[in-house]
């Protein structure tokens, strides 16, 4: 999805904090950083809206649709109160610096969840974490051109 590596990337100039995608193999960042987890992405209220443009050899059409994404994040720190404090970082950039550079694309915020403990406990030790949810809104929108025909044969058999 083009629009969550936009705001990764956004995320990344603004903050300096490392965020990956979560549920992957590789190396381990080094401390804090942060994962993401796109857990939903469905489609918003209405009907999608359908337009149509004549162009001089074909006819172009754009589809939008509203659609809401859900992204899970999780902050990894040096310590428990580390973890928490970057986790709270992350979330004020989606209510401040963030939320302008999600109205430039067209991105809006419709919920923004607490930062809570989601610290895991693994087979020896913690894995001490903290997290929160952001729901957006946005307009998925497709575009393609149909061709036109030039030419049609018609065979037409007549009955009894």
């Amino acid at each position: 999805m083009n629009l969550i590596k936009l705001i990764r990337k956004q995320l990344l100039d603004d903050t300096d904090l490392t965020i990956i995608r979560a549920d992957q193999t590789g190396d381990i960042p080094k401390l804090p950083y942060a994962t993401y987890k796109v857990i939903g992405d469905r489609k918003g209220v209405g009907q999608e809206d359908v337009s149509h443009v004549n162009k001089p050899d074909s006819l172009s059409e754009t589809r939008i649709q509203e659609r809401n994404a859900t992204i899970s994040f999780n902050t990894y720190g040096t310590s428990h109160d580390n973890a928490f404090e970057v986790a709270t970082q992350l979330r004020k950039w989606f209510e401040w610096r963030g939320s302008l550079f999600l109205d430039e694309i067209n991105v809006a915020i419709v919920n923004l969840t607490d930062v809570t403990n989601r610290t895991t406990f693994l087979l020896d030790s913690y894995d001490e974490k903290w997290g929160f949810d952001v729901i957006i809104r946005y307009l998925d929108i497709e575009e393609h051109d149909i061709d036109y025909f030039d030419k049609v044969e018609v065979e037409m058999k007549l009955g009894r």
